[in-house]
């Protein structure tokens, strides 16, 4: 068995608060539960702050309520807040790849295991980059794309399902 860490790392790189837009700023009330995506952020912060700079291709985790399994798949640059996490594969290892282990309830589990507080839990961060999983081949790793490319279908077909209420509830009106 590997360690998260072996294949991911934490972004530490700052960006600040006034070098991006709202569509770019993402905090934990923008990622949606049960591994929803995200929506746009309401506001940016009040008073310019350093956040987090996180790129295409990163993973972001929203660390309060871990149970709530609150992960995006960045599909562009921008800044995240404190309370989110913000992984990024290492050197050889598929983004998709450590987004289809991120994307695992056992994932949410082994952090939720770790985490301080009752009100409000947080995961632990060094425990989490502690999370065992299998050892896999570069080849191997490809399956992450298979889970990448699922999983926007299932956004691109709640998106055709919420479209069709709509239009329904129009034409019963």
């Amino acid at each position: 068995m590997n360690k998260l860490s072996s294949i991911a790392y934490y972004v530490t790189d700052k960006i600040s608060s006034n070098d991006i837009s709202l569509s770019e700023y993402v905090t934990t009330d923008c990622i949606l539960q049960n591994k929803k995506g995200r929506e746009v952020a309401s506001n940016l912060p009040p008073q310019p702050c350093c956040l987090t700079r996180y790129q295409r291709g990163d993973i972001l985790i929203a660390n309060i309520r871990p149970y709530l399994k609150k992960v995006w798949f960045a599909d562009i640059d921008g800044g995240a807040s404190s309370d989110v996490l913000v992984f990024r594969a290492k050197e050889g290892h598929s983004p998709s790849f450590l987004y289809a282990v991120l994307l695992q309830d056992s994932f949410f589990d082994y952090v939720m295991q770790g985490a301080k507080g009752s009100k409000m839990p947080r995961g632990d961060k060094e425990q989490i980059l502690r999370y065992e999983m299998p050892i896999l081949s570069c080849s191997e790793e490809s399956i992450g794309t298979f889970f990448l490319n699922l999983d926007q279908k299932i956004r691109l077909n709640e998106q055709i399902n919420q479209n069709l209420e709509a239009v329904i509830a129009d034409v019963m009106d």
